[in-house]
């Protein structure tokens, strides 16, 4: 450890946090935790992080024990270690504590439109989708930057992908919500029927797939 970022002290609070609780390291364990195993998928999960300081936040978590690099067909892929893992309630202990505690209605720039879909593609319900076939859903995100507006999550016998891009298929629902709403939503702070009722989301499609949204729409880990 670099005595200059160092507490100095011998006490393992201080020693445990130069190691796990310096800027963006938090929420990269969350990402790990989570089974984010390639670079490609860390920097969705933290889209605004630089891949320069990703990757040296990676070296030290490798140095430290708490993350093994593989080699992979493509790259390399970060695993987790059982030390690591151990890390697990801590992280959710923080988001718990977060969630419950700060109250602020979120600020502009903490709306991000990458990070929430991306949380979400890990968190649907896939057994009431087609166990063969596909299932199309486009969610249209009101307040986004233009570039990052229309979504596509595309659930392949059960496995489900994520497209920034028009995968040239047929929606199967079509979700039309405001940034804020649907964060709101998604993080458990209002209802589906209260968006609803406040013009925040809406959803037009099949009528099976719009019964059941709040079956399959799984939300946040942190909801409410």
């Amino acid at each position: 450890m670099n005595i200059k970022k160092s507490y100095s002290q011998f006490c393992p609070v201080a020693r445990a946090a130069e190691i796990v609780a310096s800027r963006w390291t938090p929420v990269l364990l969350r990402e790990l935790i989570a089974g984010s195993t390639k670079f490609s998928d860390l920097r969705s999960g933290l889209p605004k992080m630089s891949p320069s300081l990703l990757s040296k936040r990676l070296r030290e978590l490798e140095e430290a024990g708490i993350v093994e690099k593989f080699k992979a067909p493509k790259g390399f892929e970060y695993h987790i270690t059982e030390s690591g893992k151990e890390l697990s309630p801590i992280v959710m202990t923080l988001g718990t504590w977060g969630q419950k505690f700060i109250t602020d209605e979120y600020a502009k720039h903490e709306l991000d439109p990458t990070l929430l879909m991306w949380d979400i593609q890990r968190r649907l319900e896939t057994t009431f989708f087609p166990e063969t076939g596909r299932f199309v859903a486009e969610f249209f995100l009101e307040g986004a930057p233009r570039e990052r507006r229309n979504w596509w999550l595309i659930v392949n016998d059960r496995v489900v992908d994520l497209c920034i891009h028009h995968p040239g298929f047929e929606n199967d629902i079509e979700i039309v919500a405001s940034l804020r709403g649907l964060t709101d939503v998604w993080m458990g702070n209002i209802s589906v029927a209260e968006a609803k009722k406040k013009k925040l989301l809406s959803l037009n499609g099949q009528k099976k797939f719009i019964s059941s949204f709040e079956n399959w729409f799984l939300l946040s880990v942190f909801a409410n």
